[in-house]
């Protein structure tokens, strides 16, 4: 069985949460919640995975296949990141990011809040209505389509 993990903080004012199963709310409520991370920093993460029932500690195990994260700072945008599992496409797996396709060739750096880490601008991005784009495929069909894959980068070739 496949199951939709999803996971949140925000960071102002402080809240987090981790529910098993991103079909249990509407679309509505998760682009909600989007809005609010990237607003108020803080992030988001759906992992897709495969679960097992384990009869022998009455309990489902989990193997994550793909996993979707968006990271928030308020003052200068947002990251978003993918890892695809091993599949025809990407045989050995990859991480995308997606572009900025107005700093593509920008120096700049930004540094995200709390933990001081440093993204090129290329990276960063402003227009919350692509990430909402991209997580609504995600939501609706469970991957990205292959014209949302051509707004990101392969993290292996840059």
């Amino acid at each position: 069985m496949i199951l939709y993990i999803y996971s949140y903080v925000v960071r102002n004012p402080f809240h987090s949460e981790t529910r098993i199963d991103l079909k249990k709310i509407s679309w509505e409520e998760l682009s909600i919640l989007i809005n609010k991370v990237f607003f108020h920093g803080g992030e988001i993460n759906i992992t897709k995975a495969s679960t097992q029932y384990n009869e022998a500690y009455s309990t489902l195990t989990y193997n994550d296949l793909d996993s979707y994260s968006l990271v928030c700072d308020e003052r200068y945008g947002y990251l978003l990141g993918c890892s695809i599992f091993e599949n025809d496409e990407y045989p050995e797996g990859s991480y995308l990011r997606l572009i900025n396709k107005n700093e593509v060739l920008s120096e700049k750096i930004y540094t995200f809040a709390p933990f001081d880490d440093e993204w090129s601008a290329r990276y960063v991005n402003q227009d919350i209505e692509i990430a909402l784009k991209i997580f609504k495929e995600i939501y609706n069909h469970g991957y990205l389509s292959t014209e949302s894959k051509q707004l990101f980068k392969d993290n292996l070739t840059s």
